[in-house]
């Protein structure tokens, strides 16, 4: 039995002689450490591994014939899943099921091919090896010393990246979880060439249709929200130069200093693109840093149409790009290019002295030198796995065949008779609402009801579990929203949904509805 400190001896530590180890507590330290800690075995673990693979095909292999998914309240899933942290493990078999039976199925398949809310996600299979193999070989892709072949992967990616929107070879990039991670990094880096006198002073200007991630990261690098400009849309819900112009010449007469604009490729609500070639003028001859929210609809460039729409996006300072939206990658996938490359690690790089071993050479990269992060995963690979194997043709097919699937839908809802066009479809996503007259009269119903109504019927909609659609608001108007982005989802899919939708809003409001 090992004796109990006496708390009026002297205090030993490692760095006195006296409290090295003997030769008889060396040996014994020695025969304790000799082998690794107690874990399964190879073919204990090729056997985990293969329960694994054989769910996930089956999940892949039936996904369009599986219910879309269901949620639960907090009391129902702590009964199913709630308990202390276990002493002793289970036997994996066990835990798969619990997952299969108490958290899979509550939990929406955002890949499905009647899933259009939001902005789905839905990764080519290739994408999800590439996960496995970015899991499997948990690569640190932070620095150069630890990382240099993921980090020039990174570097390929972006490359692809900046050669796809057209924009400079100089310009740098780096892949983040998300399109709110990157474009809080944008902001940061924009925020860097200005004096503290001036941040006290700066304006940042917004769509009155921009993502809620640009409010979050002006909050998070402390802007007021009165340093906070919502530029009003047109009738088109884009931004006109003009107003935009006014806005600027307006703040800077009260002394307040224009600093950056978000502008939308792709809106969230309605998928429309900001005249990015006019703004981006307009931008850099006031001086204002001008970033671009292309997370959902950079894809778009690949296609002739695209590149036309989306003139203008290579003058940007800085993009934000998703390629877990509309380039067919697992979550969590998102991308920021800045023009001046060198602004990135002017902003970020940090060199502690417990980091002095890693300091990259003069053509070498440390991605933690730009952006929020320090250890960071393999990112990178799924996406270049995707396209090495699929090549870029196949993801101009999926823009063109998803922008296709949306003129469809339009076309299916206007010959329907029970649906109004809220807006023309945009890249491809569809904007509309289901409609009928007053009960009893010949009279429209009032706006109040119609929003009401489709509210209800996108609820209806879900609760079948058949397809799931979002809801949004455009200038008041509830709106109910396609956005295509599977490469699953096909010409009856849509027929389905808008049968469906035909059906349960002819049921809204009767009695016992």
């Amino acid at each position: 039995m090992t004796d109990s400190p006496d708390s009026h001896s002297p205090r030993q530590t490692l760095s006195s002689p006296e409290s090295y180890p003997s030769g008889h507590h060396l040996d014994e330290l020695r025969g304790r450490l000799a082998r690794p800690l107690t874990h399964p075995d190879f073919e204990t673990l090729q056997s985990w591994g293969s329960q694994v693979v054989h769910w996930v095909f089956r999940h892949y292999q039936t996904l369009p014939e599986q219910p879309i998914g269901r949620s639960a309240g907090r009391p129902d899933l702590d009964k199913l899943l709630n308990e202390p942290p276990p002493e002793q493990g289970s036997p994996f078999t066990e835990v798969l099921a619990q997952f299969e039976t108490a958290i899979a199925p509550y939990a929406v398949r955002v890949n499905h091919p009647r899933f259009m809310a939001f902005i789905p996600g839905a990764p080519t299979f290739v994408s999800v090896l590439g996960d496995w193999l970015c899991a499997g070989t948990n690569f640190f892709a932070g620095v150069w010393l630890e990382a240099a072949g993921p980090t020039e992967v990174e570097l390929v990616v972006l490359d692809w990246f900046k050669q796809i929107i057209g924009f400079p070879g100089g310009a740098a990039g780096i892949l983040t979880g998300g399109g709110s991670e990157a474009t809080l990094t944008a902001l940061l880096v924009a925020r860097e060439r200005l004096s503290f006198e001036e941040r006290s002073r700066a304006v940042l200007y917004v769509t009155d249709l921009r993502h809620w991630s640009v409010d979050r990261a002006a909050k998070i690098i402390g802007l007021r929200k009165e340093q906070i400009r919502a530029v009003p849309t047109g009738d088109d819900y884009r931004v006109d130069p003009e107003t935009l112009a006014a806005m600027f010449a307006w703040d800077r007469a009260m002394g307040l200093h224009p600093w950056a604009f978000v502008a939308n490729a792709g809106a969230t609500n309605s998928g429309v693109v900001d005249p990015l070639a006019d703004l981006a003028q307009l931008c850099r001859a006031e001086n204002v840093w001008l970033h671009v929210d292309a997370a959902y609809g950079w894809s778009a460039v690949l296609t002739p149409a695209g590149r036309v729409q989306f003139a203008g996006i290579a003058e940007a300072d800085s993009i934000t790009l998703d390629p877990h939206k509309w380039f067919a990658q697992t979550f969590e996938a998102g991308c920021l290019l800045v023009r001046d490359g060198g602004l990135l690690t002017e902003t970020f790089a940090i060199r502690p002295d417990y980091m002095q071993d890693v300091t990259p050479g003069e053509d070498e990269i440390n991605f933690c030198d730009q952006g929020i992060a320090l250890t960071r995963r393999f990112r990178a690979l799924k996406i270049w796995l995707s396209v090495k194997v699929l090549g870029v043709g196949w993801y101009r097919a999926l823009v063109e065949r998803c922008c296709a699937l949306a003129e469809l839908a339009a076309d299916l809802l206007r010959d329907a008779g029970a649906f109004e066009s809220l807006h023309p479809p945009q890249l491809s996503i569809v904007c509309f609402r289901y409609v009928r007259r007053s009960a009893g009269t010949d009279q429209p119903a009032s706006l109040a009801e119609l929003n009401r109504l489709n509210l209800a019927l996108v609820e209806r909609l879900r609760e079948t579990g058949r397809a799931f659609l979002s809801s949004t608001q455009l200038r008041g108007r509830v709106a109910l929203r396609f956005c295509f982005v599977n490469w699953r989802t096909t010409a009856s899919d849509v027929e389905a949904i808008v049968r469906l939708l035909v059906e349960l809003g002819s049921g809204l409001g009767e009695p016992g509805a």
